[in-house]
């Protein structure tokens, strides 16, 4: 007898699509479109631990009936998925520490309370920090996309992005927490980036989804590793304002000429 189906509420959706970055637990493609499944198949079983995030391609997986074609099974498919929320919040707590710790003046941002904004001085010293962060988030990356093997490069790109995030969560210390809706900024900012994904995805394949081949994927990460970058000098630029103690033309070259 067929379940009967209860919307999933915005709340626990938006839950749902941030613990797993927007991206699908089972491929792990970035920019694909995605959808809610229930594990158990039971429409009316909201519960978290009952939720994965799936692309399109993979939910087919999970539909086959008969026979041995069915790969995605509610096992398999909550195997990925926890693997998946493990390894997102990983990659969130690595960037987010990696940003911090290369920051001089470390201690006013950690122990400043949720309310307070640092110090202007810990803001520079901050700054004056990112363009080596870029740098060394290239020089961490650089041998997979040298590899020339597409996994490797997509990959390389995605932790390079995770890193610039960081970057990003660590500049939005220095803003009132009513600048980005109330929300977490990880959250923010991982909706933003997901975008992008989509959008670079959605353009680079004017045939339809899937009929660009593998390119698409690497292509899609270069384009938004620009995009992110464009995020932190946004930021910077704004932090700065018109202030006359920091010169935001001396960053700017600091932070192109480490590019590298």
């Amino acid at each position: 007898m067929p379940k009967t189906r209860i919307a999933i509420t915005p709340d626990i959706s938006a839950e749902t699509l941030f613990a797993s970055d927007r991206t699908c637990c089972v491929c792990r493609e970035r920019g694909k479109r995605v959808q809610i499944h229930h594990i158990d198949e039971d429409p009316s079983n909201n519960s978290l631990d009952n939720l994965s995030v799936l692309c399109f391609d993979c939910h087919d997986e999970t539909q086959i009936r008969g026979g041995f074609g069915k790969h995605l099974t509610a096992p398999v498919v909550k195997k990925y998925r926890d693997e998946w929320l493990f390894r997102v919040q990983q990659r969130r707590d690595e960037a987010d520490q990696f940003a911090i710790s290369k920051m001089a003046g470390a201690i006013a941002m950690q122990t400043s309370t949720e309310n307070e904004i640092p110090p202007r001085s810990s803001l520079y010293s901050y700054l004056d920090s990112i363009p080596e962060i870029k740098k060394e988030l290239h020089s961490k990356v650089q041998p997979d996309w040298d590899s020339g093997v597409t996994a490797r490069m997509n990959q390389a790109s995605y932790d390079y992005i995770d890193g610039l995030q960081g970057v990003l969560v660590g500049l939005s210390k220095f803003y009132q927490r009513k600048a980005f809706d109330g929300q977490e900024p990880h959250e923010f900012f991982s909706e933003i980036i997901s975008s992008r994904f989509r959008w670079h995805r959605a353009h680079s394949e004017p045939d339809g989804p899937g009929t660009g081949g593998t390119i698409v994927g690497t292509i899609c990460g270069g384009s938004v590793m620009s995009d992110v970058e464009n995020m932190v000098e946004d930021m910077v630029l704004s932090l700065i304002g018109y202030s006359d103690e920091y010169s935001w033309k001396h960053w700017k070259r600091r932070w192109e000429n480490k590019a590298t």
